[in-house]
């Protein structure tokens, strides 16, 4: 039998008023030896129906051989021991009611402070941890990668590389300094969902190249990236999804890692139209996710797909409908201008992905610029017009190519 003392630590009474935390107000009957007991136990019960119960149960067993008139004799003794343990704090309690004959009942009206943290609530979000990636400058790829999730507001991002200041801080808590109203922030420590691990290497080609005629030496540089990902469910350690991606930007550009970002947040939580008036079709993701001159292409569901062999959704149809372009980016939505289609037909819920056929120019790079004498025009389409192409049609060549007549 437990005493009243044994839940000091479980269960501390709070006589200040907690700003950062609601109050739950508990109703039961508990029972006991003595009316003290019957309390004890209607307190604890009451912090376990508001913040859970850890459970554990040990089995031991232990075997002895005895010997009767020369005879080996063997007992086996199984003996199963279950420990429940429980925390949280006690703002106040009453007792509404109480008996006692041959054993004591009471009943509580138990009021405990539950802590809710500041901003969106983890628990609509899916947590995921973003581990140091293996290789050459794998931690500042995982550092880009991560601000980039965050950015998208699409997952509960998890801190795991700051433990040292986690535990100071922790420790300022449980101090005999800290008021009591400061404990409840206490076991508040989420779980992840997924955990996002990899490799990277980055190539370096990069070279120097001498004019053998007038000597003039220019440098080329020439860097490519690797980056290999796996996203795995930590409950099941399931491979959720895996990718390889090859890109031409340097591994510990911020760019780099928006390409794997995006990947990530489109295989679980695709772009979505989520309105279409004011001549503007505004989708549910901001931040340095998007960027404005993006190109995208709007998809509306059709009817839904499912797989023969597994019986599980494959999605719904995607019909296309048109095209955006980002014209207004904010810190939770994006603004995008109707390139071709009819905005009536982007209806809300509409899926969006980029267009991979364009290139995107970020600011500060060099674009490529036509000589002022140049005939060849850009045409509507991002390509270029070649003269003469109008006239006839362009010739094979022998090695393989086309003749084109400019003249």
């Amino acid at each position: 039998m437990t005493t009243f003392k044994t839940i000091a630590c479980a269960a501390l009474l709070l006589s200040s008023h907690l700003v950062l935390a609601k109050d739950v107000a508990v109703e039961l009957t508990a029972r006991g030896l003595t009316e003290e007991t019957a309390i004890e136990k209607g307190l604890v019960s009451a912090i376990a129906q508001v913040h859970g119960v850890d459970v554990n149960s040990q089995s031991w067993r232990q075997a002895n051989q005895l010997k009767v008139n020369g005879d080996a004799i063997t007992s086996i003794a199984l003996e199963n021991i279950t420990t429940m343990k429980t925390r949280g704090q006690i703002k106040s309690y009453e007792v509404l009611n109480s008996y006692c004959d041959e054993e004591c009942e009471v009943d509580l009206r138990v009021i405990i402070p539950k802590y809710d943290s500041p901003g969106l609530s983890p628990d609509k979000r899916r947590k995921l941890v973003v581990a140091p990636f293996d290789g050459r400058y794998g931690k500042e790829f995982a550092e880009n990668l991560q601000t980039h999730l965050v950015q998208s507001r699409r997952f509960a991002v998890l801190d795991r590389e700051h433990n040292a200041e986690y535990q100071k801080e922790k420790a300022l808590l449980m101090s005999a300094d800290t008021p009591l109203s400061e404990k409840v922030r206490l076991s508040q420590v989420l779980g992840l969902d997924y955990l996002v691990v990899g490799e990277v290497a980055l190539f370096d080609d990069s070279r120097t190249e001498i004019n053998e005629f007038t000597g003039e030496r220019k440098d080329i540089l020439d860097l490519y990236s690797e980056v290999n990902y796996k996203i795995i469910n930590l409950s099941t350690r399931q491979v959720k999804w895996q990718d390889k991606a090859m890109l031409d930007t340097d591994l510990t550009d911020l760019y780099t890692a928006l390409k794997i970002s995006r990947d990530i947040v489109n295989a679980i939580y695709p772009l979505k139209v989520v309105s279409n008036s004011h001549n503007a079709v505004v989708l549910n993701q901001g931040g340095k996710s998007l960027e404005v001159g993006e190109l995208y292409d709007v998809f509306v569901l059709g009817e839904k797909l499912i797989d023969p062999y597994t019986k599980e959704s494959l999605g719904r149809v995607e019909l296309p409908v048109g095209q955006v372009s980002i014209v207004r980016v904010t810190s939770k939505l994006s603004y995008a201008s109707v390139v071709s289609g009819n905005i009536e037909d982007m209806v809300a819920g509409s899926i969006v992905r980029l267009n991979n056929d364009v290139v995107l120019y970020h600011e500060g790079e060099n674009q490529p610029v036509p000589p002022a004498n140049a005939t060849h025009k850009p045409s509507a389409a991002g390509g270029i017009v070649l003269p003469g192409a109008a006239k006839k049609k362009p010739e094979p060549s022998p090695a393989g190519g086309v003749i084109i007549d400019d003249q």
